[in-house]
């Protein structure tokens, strides 16, 4: 059976976000590692909150943009699932960096 160009797009999105916050977490984790004094994200609390509102409103509107637009070649969504994989790696670093402060 032939999937529908929307379940591609998805299939595709799904497995692009994973591969994305895989690769960020394990890069912070390498150079959290790799930091021979320890220290504390210094940041202010709002950066966190900006950065994963705004890593949010890119995997909602991307998302959002995909369903909109069904019927679009798996070519012209590629910039839709490039964007929600980026929102999720904003995600991931926040989140990782929120945890440790």
């Amino acid at each position: 059976m032939k999937l529908k160009q929307i379940h591609k797009t998805l299939i595709v999105t799904l497995v692009l976000s994973l591969i994305v916050i895989i690769a960020a977490a394990l890069i912070q984790i390498n150079a959290q590692n790799q930091l021979v004094i320890r220290c504390s994200y210094i940041d202010p609390i709002i950066i966190d909150f900006l950065a994963f509102s705004a890593g949010l409103f890119l995997v909602i509107e991307g998302l959002a943009r995909i369903y909109e637009h069904k019927p679009a070649s798996f070519k012209r969504q590629l910039t839709r699932m490039i964007r929600i994989a980026l929102g999720f790696a904003i995600l991931t670093l926040h989140i990782m960096q929120f945890i440790h402060k």
